[in-house]
């Protein structure tokens, strides 16, 4: 019977996530890998921008919080592609774009976050060349972080 009853439970929960999921992005399966791979970029980012953060002495709770509310405007916006799809009558275009635009600049920032985290012998020299910008903008903004963070710490606030 205590059985019967998580299974109903898991099984009701379940339902209604996958209900909100479709309604959300629609029930392609193309969708599913899409938010898959747009997922796990982010996920990706988040791993190698903390190990760069602890790495470089940047790390601070408020960017993370920051980095937490992004990361949710990121989520919710293939869904507005999804509407807007639904709305127009399109095939899935905007939906698309913005998965694109925006996995095209995760993965910019993924790739300076791990060269910064320092695992750059595991990305190619022709992917570092192109994302050289973003590495030198993640670098200047977590030496600003640091200093501001030692500046508190001194008491100089």
């Amino acid at each position: 019977m205590k059985d019967h009853i998580i299974y109903s439970i898991f099984g009701t929960v379940g339902a209604f996530f996958v209900s909100v999921f479709n309604f959300l992005y629609g029930e392609d399966p193309v969708r599913y890998m899409a938010l898959l791979l747009f997922s796990l970029v982010i996920a990706l980012d988040w791993i190698g921008g903390h190990r760069a953060a602890k790495k470089d002495g940047s790390y601070a709770s408020e960017y993370g919080i920051e980095g937490a509310y992004r990361t949710v405007f990121l989520l919710i916006m293939p869904a507005v592609g999804h509407l807007i799809d639904q709305i127009t009558g399109m095939p899935g275009i905007a939906f698309g774009f913005i998965i694109a635009a925006f996995d095209l600049h995760i993965w910019k920032s993924m790739t300076a976050n791990v060269v910064r985290a320092g695992w750059e012998k595991w990305v190619p020299e022709w992917a570092m060349n192109v994302v050289a910008d973003e590495i030198e903008h993640k670098i200047a903004r977590a030496t600003k972080r640091r200093q501001e963070k030692e500046k508190y710490l001194k008491g100089d606030a």
